[in-house]
């Protein structure tokens, strides 16, 4: 439906109503975009706004870090996506119906050459801006299974987490089958042992493509910083990685966070910023950049839902704008609400203020002081040594304890990590 939105004003373009939406400049950018999305959705998908579950799983080759002696199947549960993840999704899971009530209005600055309201959030100033965690107290065992006692599934008939439920909108068949094909990727890829085993190419990884926890929101909601558009493959393959490499370690990433740095007692829930620079339709035509793509959101998606508070899309390009625009109606309210479309500027630069409180890392600000795009094969930032160092950003505390975690599995196991070249 949404290709068609596209197609019909495209076909149309000789009405001068036509004209006026659709200039000239951006009917190229919003039909590759548009392509874009149709290839990383399955076909099955793209009729629906929900997610539904299938059976089937690509396969992959190669070796992952994780694992020397066995070939994985693929890093994915066995389901299928919503092509709205692909567009807002990025991170340490997905989104729930549940989460997206009372959420505040969306702050849209491409509105601000239009004809859209700039909506500001009530934020509780009473919160807890602290960004310096304290040092964790590792536990000795370091197995983590799917389940934890406050996450609802003791409660449920079906040993079902809320979270699984929500994601299914309470169609408990769905939600049993979604949450079974979890356990049985957990199995095949060992990841409640994952913490618990070396993983020599944490720094390979983390310059493969910037993404870093920044600390915490105001509302106490972990941070998530990614900048996609900086995936670099020259770096990957100059380092002997694999993109499977890669997804192993998100996985790694995405269990320390649930299971080391937020323990509980309840559910938590993600801010995840998507910084948009460096973004151009040359990531679109890359087919290695599409393919990392669709299995990273299935792999989220179908295995971390429920973790989402809210998505801040930040120095989108112009085309981004005018493409949300059209698929924007197609959204659910709710989701909607949860998507915050920034671009660069002093707007900007309050909205993430107020969103991110002292959280907000250095190299989000728009100015002279913001880490623009480095070149291919070169690093965006380099760890620091000590935590005395460490500020809001690539290297906050929470980013520190955590190399200082995968640093002390890797002593116990007599390896070390991998230098970055």
């Amino acid at each position: 439906l949404a290709i068609n939105v596209v197609i019909v004003h495209l076909s149309a373009n000789t009405t001068q109503k036509t004209k006026t939406m659709l200039p000239k400049q951006i009917i190229s950018p919003l039909l590759a975009a548009g392509v874009y999305l149709l290839c990383c959705v399955p076909k099955n998908n793209l009729a629906s706004a929900t997610t539904h579950s299938a059976g089937g799983a690509d396969r992959i080759s190669g070796r992952g870090w994780y694992d020397r002696n066995r070939n994985p199947s693929f890093i994915s549960a066995k389901s299928t996506i919503d092509w709205t993840d692909v567009l807002f999704q990025t991170r340490g899971g997905s989104s729930t119906e549940a989460e997206e009530e009372g959420v505040t209005a969306v702050i849209d600055t491409e509105a601000t050459a239009a004809d859209e309201d700039v909506a500001n959030p009530e934020i509780d100033d009473t919160s807890d801006n602290t960004t310096e965690a304290d040092e964790p107290s590792l536990p000795r065992n370091l197995t983590f299974s799917a389940t934890k006692p406050y996450d609802g599934h003791l409660e449920d008939p079906d040993g079902i987490p809320t979270r699984f439920l929500s994601m299914k909108k309470n169609d408990r068949d769905e939600a049993k089958s979604s949450f079974e094909a979890h356990l049985e990727w957990r199995k095949e890829f060992e990841v409640d042992t994952l913490l618990g085993r070396p993983h020599p190419k944490y720094d390979v990884c983390k310059a493969m493509v910037p993404h870093y926890f920044a600390g915490r929101d105001p509302q106490g909601n972990i941070v998530f910083v990614q900048r996609p558009a900086l995936l670099d493959f020259e770096l990957m393959r100059k380092n002997n990685a694999t993109i499977d490499d890669l997804l192993l370690h998100y996985i790694y990433v995405i269990e320390y966070c649930w299971n080391i740095f937020e323990k509980g007692p309840t559910e938590g829930v993600m801010t995840n910023v998507l910084d948009m620079r460096g973004l151009s339709f040359r990531n679109l035509k890359n087919q290695e950049y599409i393919g990392f793509g669709k299995r990273f959101v299935n792999m989220m998606s179908s295995n971390y839902p429920g973790r989402s508070y809210k998505t801040l899309i930040v120095n989108a390009p112009k085309w981004f704008h005018a493409l949300y625009k059209i698929f924007k109606p197609l959204l659910r309210e709710s989701t909607r609400n949860k998507i915050v479309i920034l671009k660069k500027g002093k707007q900007q630069d309050a909205a993430l203020k107020l969103y991110l409180g002292d959280s907000l890392p250095s190299d989000l600000i728009s100015g002279k002081n913001a880490q623009e795009t480095p070149e291919a094969g070169t690093r965006y930032f380099l760890p620091v040594e000590e935590r005395e160092e460490c500020e809001p950003g690539p290297n906050s505390v929470v980013e520190f304890d955590m190399r200082e975690f995968c640093i002390e599995q890797l002593k116990l196991n007599n390896e070390t990590l991998q230098e970055v070249l």
